[in-house]
């Protein structure tokens, strides 16, 4: 082979090898970072109104807004609105990707407000007032979650309290990745409504929906992400940290969800070691069972939560 051949080869290869590179790191990149203009592409209100009722009582609420430093200095912002009587009942309602607090959580607020519950509504790092340049995925979100709940037993001054986690997609993802951590006893259960099984299989959906090859993108990605997101995503996996859980969980999940495939739910709940319950609704799409079947996505967490909070 000629010198100038065996050179030509060199800097294709090498060519392609940083392109290759450099698409991993773009597309990982997107995907995490901060857009205030791009869509939550789960939202439920691109489907649904608030009903009057909803909105009157988030005119009349009075929220106080709620401040930690996440472990990487971040300022992390949430509000929390107080039970309209004394309470030790607390719920922590974590969104989803690209979303902010109020956005998903407007319709669940009365219903948790008229069963006597403090509620707090975080936003994630990257997303809402919170600072941050990259999403979470649930994963470092897990560790801003602990945070959260030692705000809420510093300002309740660490009197006993019943703590709930309820998360919606990504925020779904990131109570279950928080629930294989040494959670404090106060958090009494767990709802997880449409989580992803692990980012990376998440990903590999996303791009098959797309139809984008996930076979070059997923692997480099994965390579990326320390650089990218300062973790490795493969350790993002709600599997495996339910598997450690030993807090009570409701999985919640819409039977015609494509955006995270229903079969992630059964993987999940199969994994969970800890008393579990599971409701897959009938004709919902992604973070929609609530509104497609209020009356039973309600009834379901009440009883759960009588089981679990007294």
């Amino acid at each position: 082979m000629k010198k100038d051949t065996k050179i030509a080869i060199g800097a294709a290869l090498v060519t392609g090898v940083i392109t290759y590179s450099l698409i991993g790191y773009e597309a990982l990149k997107f995907a995490a970072q901060r857009n205030l203009k791009r869509k939550a592409i789960h939202t439920p209100d691109v489907h649904h109104e608030l009903k009057k009722e909803d909105m009157d009582f988030l005119d009349q609420a009075h929220f106080i807004d709620m401040e930690i430093t996440a472990f990487d200095d971040l300022k992390l912002k949430g509000k929390l609105l107080p039970a309209s009587e004394d309470s030790n009942k607390v719920i922590i309602l974590v969104h989803g990707y690209h979303s902010t607090n109020f956005r998903d959580w407007a319709y669940f607020l009365r219903f948790y407000h008229e069963l006597g519950y403090h509620i707090l509504l975080p936003n994630a790092r990257a997303h809402g007032d919170s600072e941050g340049d990259y999403a979470g995925f649930g994963w470092l979100d897990r560790l801003d979650i602990l945070e959260w709940i030692h705000e809420v037993q510093k300002y309740f001054a660490f009197k006993p309290l019943q703590i709930v986690l309820h998360g919606l997609s990504m925020g779904g993802a990131a109570v279950l990745m928080a629930s294989g951590e040494d959670l404090s006893q106060d958090v009494k259960c767990i709802i997880s409504d449409c989580s992803y099984t692990n980012i990376i299989d998440e990903f590999r959906n996303i791009l098959k929906n797309k139809k984008i090859p996930s076979n070059l993108l997923v692997p480099n990605a994965e390579t990326m992400s320390k650089r990218v997101l300062g973790y490795d995503i493969k350790d993002a996996d709600a599997t495996k940290q339910v598997a450690k859980s030993h807090t009570p969980t409701l999985f919640i999940h819409g039977d015609q969800d494509d955006f995270v495939p229903t079969y992630m739910v059964y993987e999940l709940y199969k994994a969970c070691n800890a008393p579990k319950d599971l409701l897959v609704v009938e004709g919902a799409n992604h973070a929609d069972s609530y509104m497609v079947n209020q009356p039973l996505y309600e009834s379901t967490v009440k009883n759960f939560l009588n089981k679990y909070v007294h």
